[in-house]
């Protein structure tokens, strides 16, 4: 017995010593393309936000924040560097815009309407497809080329009396610059409904039939069970996407920029994502600090916005368990 205990105590240790280095192995990439390609990465970026390029000495020199008082100068003067910022933030109502559409249908799905199979193949259809490709079709169903090609969307458009000409992405008219957003967040809305709906019907798919069927008892009607059974016990689920609508600001440019078709976009279309996406891969040394300033700006207003939108939800979402 004593030489038993005395084996096993000498094997355990290297027993957990081979199951450590067996961990710390599995660990060593994930942590090492953390360290370089995020933190890295981004400690870089944020610190040439406070340096600028010094051509004489071809070396980066610290200026500290004179970067962010020439980019808040540029807003007041510059009204196409602060519009960019305003496009980026579009993103928010056109997300707004797609959660009410997700939480009314997929509200319409739990309810098992006729057909319910078939309309979640049809919205879901377009999340399926490849951006582009689907950027592609919706471009082609607004074209219109007098005498020569004229898409459906357009040909409807001409039908019902609207003075539509196509795109005019050059026009500096506010009305052709109010349409194109239009057409753009009709495009963001449709194109990302279908994996919303999902998410919220999957939501709804899992409150407690007792709590339905206690409901209809107590004779609570079709709206007034969406609005006071069904999205507060589905909180938790629209808190998750408010946050990440607020962080779709900084990645808002593969829209505008495929429907467009231009690159970079007018100044009327152009997003912060767009203009950081067109000028990081064919910048200068003398561009980065710019560049990097743009992108802290963001960061931080985004941020913010995200840790206030947090807030509030958790305060106005409850606790549900079932």
């Amino acid at each position: 017995m004593a030489k038993t205990a005395i084996k096993q105590s000498i094997l355990k240790p290297r027993k957990n010593l081979r199951r450590n280095l067996f961990i710390i192995s599995l660990l060593v990439v994930p942590l090492l393309h953390f360290v370089v390609f995020w933190l890295y990465v981004n400690a870089k970026t944020i610190s040439l936000a406070f340096y600028d390029f010094d051509p004489w000495s071809n070396s980066y020199k610290f200026v500290g924040i004179q970067n962010f008082v020439e980019q808040f100068r540029h807003f007041r003067e510059r009204p196409e560097t602060l519009k960019m910022f305003i496009n980026a933030f579009r993103a928010i109502p056109i997300n707004l815009a797609c959660l009410v559409l997700a939480v009314i249908i997929g509200y319409a799905f739990s309810k098992h309407i006729y057909g319910e199979r078939v309309f979640r193949v049809i919205f879901y259809l377009p999340s399926m497809i490849s951006i582009v490709i689907l950027t592609l079709c919706y471009r082609y169903m607004f074209m219109y080329n007098p005498g020569m090609l004229e898409g459906p969307a357009a040909m409807l458009l001409r039908m019902l009396g609207v003075n539509y000409n196509g795109w005019q992405t050059a026009s500096d008219d506010p009305q052709v610059i109010s349409n194109i957003w239009w057409l753009i967040s009709i495009f963001c809305v449709w194109a990302s409904a279908g994996i919303n709906i999902i998410l919220m019907s999957s939501a709804m798919s899992r409150i407690p039939e007792e709590v339905i069927e206690s409901a209809k008892l107590d004779g609570v009607g079709f709206w007034r069970e969406l609005f006071q059974i069904h999205i507060p016990l589905i909180m938790p689920t629209v808190s998750v996407f408010l946050v990440n609508s607020m962080m779709a600001v900084s990645a808002f440019y593969l829209q505008p920029m495929l429907i467009l078709g231009t690159n970079p976009g007018p100044s009327a279309y152009n997003t912060v994502g767009w203009y950081m996406f067109y000028m990081a891969p064919k910048a200068q040394n003398s561009d980065m600090p710019t560049i990097s300033t743009v992108g802290f700006i963001l960061t931080v207003s985004v941020s913010l916005l995200v840790i206030i939108v947090k807030k509030v939800t958790d305060k106005l979402t409850p606790d549900v368990d079932f």
